[in-house]
C-alpha cells in the first residue's frame, strides 16, 4: 500500500536588495529569512538549479535565493530478530497472492476478491489484513482488506461491486500483520485478452520495480532507485507517479524512508544495512497528473489512461538486497535481473 508523499516547506532569503518574507506559489507557507531551513523532498523535479549529493538544493532567482536543507530522518536499522519477522509476515503476504491468483478472471467482483482474501488471511493464515480500517491523518478508516486498482486506478481502489471484464487490467496490494510485523506487496492482473497497451505499460512497469530493486546495497542512495526506474518509465513514454512513494515498513506500516520513484542518483538517504522498505513504481500510460475520488481513498489518473504498479518489500543486506514478500508462485525477475544473479 502506497504512502502518500510528504511535501516539505523551502526556505526563502530575500537577497540584500529585498526585504521581508516571500510567498512562493508552489508552497502554502512563506518563511521569513530569518526561518530555519526545513527539508525539501526532491518533489517536481524543477526546484533545483544546483543540486549536491548531500542532498541540499540551491535555486536562484533575481531577487530571492532559495535554500532547503535536510533534516536527518530516523530510518529504523532492524535487529536480526526484526528481520526474521519480517521475512515470515513477508512470505505470508505473498502467499495470499498466490492464493488469490485463480479466482482473478472475468465476471469476478472486485468485492469477491477481497472477501475471499480477508477470509484466506484471518482463518488460513492467522494473520491480519493491514489496510482494513487503516486511518492515516486526514482519511477516514479504509474499509476493506486489500486493495483492487483498475485500469485508470493508480492505488488504493477500493473492492465492491465492480465487475471484472475481459481486457481489464488490476492490482492487488496486498499488507498482511503477522506478529506485529507487516509484508507488503502488490501484483498485476490482466483479464481475457487485454490490450497491447496494458501488456507493455505492464511490463515495463515490472522491470521499473526490478531495475530500483537492484540499486540496492549499501553506500547507495535512495535517488540512485527513483532514478533507475524514472529513465526506465520515461524512455518507454510513460510517466512516474510522483504523489505516492514506497516507504520503510516493520511494525509500522508506513515509516521512514520516503521512497520516491523517480528522482537523481547520489541524492536522498544513503542506505544501511538492515533498513527494510517498498518499492513500488506507479506508472502512468499518459500524464503523471492524478485525481482522488469523493471516498477519499481511490487515485486515479487524471486524463483516465492506464496505470500499473508492482511491489515488493526489500531489506537492504550486507552484499547488496533481499527480497522479502517471496513465494513459490511469484512472477520470476526480468531476464536482466537473472542474469546479473
Amino acid at each position: 500500500m502506497a504512502q502518500k508523499k510528504t511535501v516539505y516547506f523551502v526556505c526563502l532569503f530575500p537577497l540584500p536588495h529585498q526585504s521581508g518574507a516571500f510567498r512562493h506559489p508552489l508552497f502554502s507557507h512563506s518563511e521569513s529569512a530569518a526561518a530555519q531551513c526545513y527539508r525539501l523532498v526532491y518533489n517536481f523535479g524543477i526546484f533545483a538549479d544546483f543540486f549536491c549529493p548531500t542532498g541540499l538544493f540551491c535555486a536562484f532567482s533575481p531577487n530571492i535565493l532559495q535554500i532547503a536543507i535536510p533534516i536527518m530522518s530516523t530510518i529504523r536499522i532492524n535487529s536480526a530478530a526484526d528481520i526474521e519477522g519480517m521475512r515470515v509476515a513477508g512470505k505470508l503476504g505473498a502467499e495470499v497472492l498466490d492464493y488469490i491468483t485463480p479466482f482473478v478472471k472475468v465476471g469476478v467482483t472486485t468485492g469477491e476478491l477481497d472477501r475471499l482474501c480477508h477470509e484466506y488471511m484471518v482463518n488460513v493464515q492467522g494473520t491480519i489484513p493491514a489496510p482494513l480500517n487503516y486511518c492515516p491523518p486526514g482519511y477516514t478508516p479504509y474499509p476493506k482488506a486489500i486493495c483492487t486498482s483498475v485500469n485508470d486506478v493508480i492505488c488504493h481502489g477500493i473492492p465492491g461491486d465492480k465487475v471484472l471484464k475481459s481486457g481489464d487490467s488490476v492490482n492487488l496490494d496486498i499488507t498482511v500483520i503477522k506478529d506485529g510485523y507487516h509484508g507488503d506487496n502488490s501484483r498485476m492482473f490482466l483479464l481475457g485478452t487485454p490490450t497491447i497497451l496494458a501488456k507493455r505499460l505492464a511490463e515495463v512497469t515490472y522491470e521499473c520495480m526490478w531495475l530500483g530493486i537492484d540499486q540496492i546495497k549499501p553506500g547507495a542512495h535512495l535517488g540512485d532507485i527513483g532514478h533507475a526506474i524514472q529513465q526506465h518509465a520515461e524512455k518507454a513514454g510513460y510517466s512516474v507517479v510522483r504523489e505516492f512513494c514506497g516507504h520503510g515498513i516493520g511494525t509500522v506500516f508506513h515509516e521512514e524512508p520516503q521512497v520516491l520513484h523517480y528522482g537523481k542518483p547520489g541524492t536522498l538517504e544513503r542506505l544501511e544495512a538492515g533498513m527494510i522498505f517498498t518499492v513500488e513504481p506507479m506508472i502512468n500510460a499518459g500524464r503523471r497528473e492524478i485525481r482522488e475520488m469523493n471516498d477519499g481513498w481511490t487515485i486515479k489518473t487524471k486524463d483516465r489512461s492506464l496505470s500499473a504498479q508492482w511491489e515488493h518489500t526489500v531489506l537492504v543486506t550486507e552484499t547488496g538486497y533481499e527480497v522479502l514478500t517471496v513465494s513459490p508462485q511469484m512472477p520470476p525477475p526480468p531476464a536482466f535481473i537473472q542474469q546479473k544473479a
